[in-house]
């Protein structure tokens, strides 16, 4: 006689496998979805510290170039004006809306509705080659303002990793760094928690070279 495995053992084998998979493969689909954004935030600062430091070489240092205080349209407008030449632009959209794919406020990280940058115009937009959305604004006082846990901010650049595409969110794919008179900085705040707004995650990220504060 051979031996061999009865239809009801291969089934429940089957059963089991399956049962594992269905456990198993979203956590490593997430890890792999996190470890590609941990690249992209590295990726897109090493390309806004070269932009910056490309406009230094012609213009001076930030604290320098011509530009006003305030949270507004022509603040934005001054800072980016000395960013552009520097960046791979697919789009400019400057402070006009309806450039983006935004059909709704995006989110902080905690879950609440938050800015929708399309809508603003106290900030510049631009899409890159590589689809992602960046927004400029300016401070109150120009390289003299405090936030995200830098000082001496100049202005703020957000950046939308995947562009329109969800979730849109601080923290998961939506990113701070902030412009100082002499080099771009990630947001250190301790705003990167589920709980918080998640606005200082790029500077976790940075630093841990991961995103287990999701977890």
């Amino acid at each position: 006689m051979k031996k061999g495995f009865t239809l009801a053992e291969v089934l429940i084998t089957l059963g089991v496998i399956g049962v594992v998979a269905a456990l198993t493969i979203p956590t490593v689909i997430s890890k792999y979805q996190e470890r590609v954004t941990v690249s992209k935030v590295k990726e897109i600062y090493s390309i806004m510290s070269q932009a910056f430091l490309l406009s230094v070489k012609d213009n001076g240092y930030a604290n320098e170039w011509n530009v006003g205080n305030g949270e507004n349209a022509t603040t934005a407008i001054q800072i980016a004006n000395y960013l552009k030449p520097y960046l791979k632009i697919a789009k400019d959209c400057g402070i006009n809306s309806g450039c983006l794919k935004y059909t709704e406020s995006t989110n902080l990280l905690n879950g609440k509705r938050h800015v929708n940058y399309d809508g603003n115009k106290n900030y510049y937009k631009m899409i890159l080659l590589d689809g992602s959305y960046i927004f400029i604004r300016g401070t109150f006082n120009y390289c003299q303002t405090n936030e995200g846990g830098v000082v001496d901010s100049c202005g703020a650049i957000f950046i939308d990793m995947n562009g329109g595409t969800t979730p849109n969110t601080f923290g998961k794919d939506l990113f701070v760094f902030r412009i100082t008179p002499f080099a771009i900085k990630p947001s250190i705040d301790n705003s990167c928690l589920l709980n918080s707004t998640g606005s200082g995650c790029s500077g976790y990220i940075l630093k841990n070279n991961n995103m287990d504060y999701l977890h």
